[in-house]
């Protein structure tokens, strides 16, 4: 199986998390993370704007194959979810345009995969992208957040992979 190159973003309006690595089906290689953030005294169009160019210069030069976002929760806050919402919007949009397969994790989900529960803190999620990883360093929880995704994907290809061999399906 050849490597694979996958983007993970952690979608975010102030900060958006994004992490690149490398995938052969079983080990994972650390590629590049960082966050694209907005200037929050902007409008909210020009700060969308800022998370889209900053996500096209981040695919056109790291030229990920896949990506995978994580799914949004819907939290008390009305306004702060419609804002989440439309930065998520712009993080499915900008991999969308390059034509990338696209999947969609749950934050349990994620969470599952990288610490092994569904409920845990942003220091256990750092820590075990770190272990899984030993050569990413982060400049922010949002940079280890994305990684994760990127991870959870990997590990999610991996398992349907397994599943079509077992089928008899071509992989």
């Amino acid at each position: 199986m050849r490597d694979i190159r996958i983007i993970g973003i952690d979608p975010g309006l102030r900060r958006t998390g994004w992490g690149v690595i490398d995938t052969d089906g079983v080990r994972l290689g650390f590629v590049a993370c960082g966050s694209v953030v907005s200037d929050y005294v902007e409008s909210l169009g020009a700060r969308l704007r800022q998370i889209f160019d900053g996500l096209t210069q981040v695919l056109a030069r790291l030229e990920p194959a896949e990506a995978a976002i994580e799914q949004t929760f819907v939290n008390r806050d009305a306004s702060a979810t419609l804002k989440l919402g439309q930065a998520r919007g712009i993080a499915l949009l900008v991999p969308a345009l390059s034509g990338l397969l696209i999947a969609e994790y749950a934050p349990n989900a994620v969470k599952k995969t990288v610490i092994g529960v569904g409920h845990g803190d942003k220091g256990q999620i750092r820590a075990m992208v770190k272990c899984l990883l030993p050569r990413a360093s982060f400049d922010s929880t949002d940079a280890a957040d994305a990684l994760a995704i990127a991870i959870t994907h990997a590990h999610s290809r991996s398992w349907r992979r397994l599943e079509a061999l077992a089928l008899g399906a071509a992989p």
